[in-house]
């Protein structure tokens, strides 16, 4: 992220590596806070390359940027994901999110809650970090499905038997 030579400091992101969900899900918010700070440093921001150009005798602007970027997306990386981001990442319906966060199987982190007009809306958020790990292991949501259909005679939710 730092590199420095005789003449320049540079500190650049590269956004090809692999990420954290939360700083995939979150990509829009991850690139325009690293716009932000990068056109707000000391540095000369070089938009196309994602980098920005310290003097050499700016050293320090240069690492203070780096930490401000890092600490910048480690809130991002750590924000919880909503609904419709919890069933896209995981491949599941809606009533098998709401099924199995009602039974304490998917963990929710909080609310958001979303004014229109005079209605206000409250929709359950996940944590990305539970939501990262059942990604990468879809055998469980498998056995939860699994689970699931065992449980009923015809594989309907109990509610509807």
């Amino acid at each position: 992220m730092l590199r420095h030579d005789d003449e320049s400091c540079t500190v650049s992101i590269d956004l090809d590596v692999r990420m954290p969900l939360g700083l995939r899900v979150h990509c829009g918010e991850r690139d325009a806070a690293i716009r932000m700070l990068m056109a707000r440093s000391a540095g000369t921001f070089v938009k196309s390359s994602r980098s920005c150009v310290f003097d050499a005798d700016s050293r320090q602007a240069a690492e203070d940027l780096v930490d401000a970027i890092r600490k910048r997306l480690f809130r991002i990386a750590c924000k919880s994901v909503s609904q419709r981001q919890v069933e896209d990442i995981l491949g599941i319906t809606s009533r098998e999110r709401i099924r199995w966060a009602k039974d304490g199987r998917l963990a929710r982190s909080g609310t958001s809650r979303i004014k229109r007009d005079t209605t206000e809306i409250s929709l359950w958020t996940y944590p990305c970090d539970a939501i990262e790990r059942l990604a990468a292991n879809p055998a469980e949501i498998r056995q939860w499905r699994e689970e699931d259909e065992a449980t009923t005679s015809i594989g309907l939710s109990s509610n509807f038997v």
